[in-house]
């Protein structure tokens, strides 16, 4: 009872949850409001926003103008016939307006370059951004599954310390009797102490890792109050990994994002290349004006009609920057194409390694769950012979240690390989799909 007194003192948020929540609610949750997430979306949206035919240049442009402008003015005029003509303040008032319309017919077929490159742009981002999902994913369910790991570890230790109450009765009972020494008694109740210490020392480790799990999901309102509902078993899938490192190279989304990031740099080659022939537009114009003055030799003088016409243009020299351009975008490719296969190798390097870890991992659950059955009756065993008065407190102790560390080392192996499975989700695509 002091123990759970103490428990709700230092931890109250940790004692009754309000809620429960599952891999997949977590998930949702990550989804809607992960700030990565969010903020690579942006550059989703914006590049859609620019993949248009207008900003590759191929529609026509339409602009309307318009003017005002009156003045006053001394005059002192001599005409040749002989005539002056002498005004102070003479106004005169000019209003004009137009319209032109612009449309390039032909620029060397780069119109159509652009909005290929436009094109690959948006995929380039739609792959930035499901690398982005699975990356804050993939550190969202590790962090979800290392703290079902403590809760794990939590309720280990209140199960070894129910133990430890139990021996501090049974010690209790026999120095009572004269059956026992009170130095006997006085270890158990150090040794309940020190699990009592452990248990609180838990339950802050708990709560370090919930607010960790709620950084990553992004809702800085939401409470600790909360437990999880989790299951360690690994898909199949992932347990026969003979045509993993094939899957990863073909869906990875960062590889897929660097290889067209390099088809990108070939588009903007051709691009380049397409500047420096000639173009063709077609103009048309409207204008009118309309002039009245006080002085001077026209009076009013209205017009208004349509202008016409092609105008072709080329460069015949910029001083070789479209030579440059164009050797920059060679390069750039030449550096995508490289940055795409150290990013093939690494990822080749790391899915093996994944294999490895979940394959190592399996062993090990195997190999401690066959010890897990023997040191549970062991400890059973040591704590029936210390009731009876057959074995002393350092036995029922190891016991009890053995136990407990025969636990841990199977929830650890559990959730390695839970953490390699994630990875290898990770590497191959497939943490969330169709995001």
């Amino acid at each position: 009872m002091k123990l759970l007194i103490l428990i709700s003192f230092l931890f109250p948020g940790l004692q009754q949850a309000d809620s429960v929540l599952s891999e997949q609610e977590v998930i949702e949750l990550a989804l809607a409001n992960n700030f990565d997430i969010k903020l690579v979306k942006y550059d989703l949206e914006t590049a859609l926003n620019n993949n248009t035919a207008g900003n590759a240049g191929m529609l026509p442009t339409l602009d309307l103008n318009g003017n005002a402008r009156q003045s006053l003015q001394n005059t002192e005029q001599e005409f040749f016939s002989g005539d002056t003509q002498s005004r102070e303040g003479a106004k005169t008032s000019n209003y004009s307006a137009g319209a032109s319309f612009n449309w390039t017919l032909f620029d060397g077929l780069k119109m159509f370059s652009t909005k290929h490159r436009l094109d690959q742009v948006t995929y380039t981002n739609e792959q930035a951004y499901m690398a982005r999902v699975q990356n804050s994913i993939s550190d969202v369910i590790k962090a979800f599954y290392n703290t079902a790991l403590e809760q794990e570890r939590l309720a280990l230790l209140q199960s070894s310390l129910e133990v430890s109450q139990e021996r501090v009765e049974i010690s209790k009972n026999k120095y009572e009797v004269g059956k026992a020494s009170k130095l006997e008694y006085l270890q158990a109740q150090v040794d309940f102490n020190t699990d009592q210490s452990a248990l609180v020392k838990q339950q802050e480790v708990i709560l370090r890792k919930k607010l960790e799990l709620i950084q990553l999901i992004g809702v800085s309102s939401m409470d600790v109050n909360f437990e999880l509902t989790y299951d360690f078993e690994i898909l199949q899938k992932w347990i026969e990994t003979e045509h993993l490192e094939s899957e990863a190279i073909s869906q990875n989304p960062l590889l897929r994002q660097l290889e067209s990031q390099r088809e990108e740099n070939i588009l903007s080659i051709q691009e380049a290349q397409r500047s420096v022939l000639p173009s063709l537009d077609f103009n048309l114009g409207y204008n009118y004006s309309n002039l009245n003055a006080e002085a001077g030799f026209l009076k009013s003088n209205q017009t208004d009609g349509f202008t016409y016409g092609l105008t072709a243009t080329m460069n015949l020299f910029d001083g070789m920057n479209q030579k440059r351009e164009i050797q920059n975008a060679q390069i750039q490719s030449q550096k995508a194409w490289t940055a795409y296969q150290q990013a093939e190798t690494q990822l080749r390097t790391a899915v093996r390694s994944g294999i490895l870890t979940l394959q190592n991992a399996q062993t090990l659950i195997n190999l401690e769950r066959s010890n897990l059955s023997v040191a549970e009756e062991n400890v059973e065993i040591a704590l029936e012979r210390y009731r009876i008065g057959k074995s002393n407190p350092l036995e029922i102790r190891e016991a009890q240690n053995n136990a407990v560390n025969a636990q841990i080392r199977y929830l650890e192996a559990l959730n390695t390989a839970k953490i390699a499975e994630i990875e290898l989700m990770r590497l191959s695509g497939g943490l969330v799909v169709g995001e």
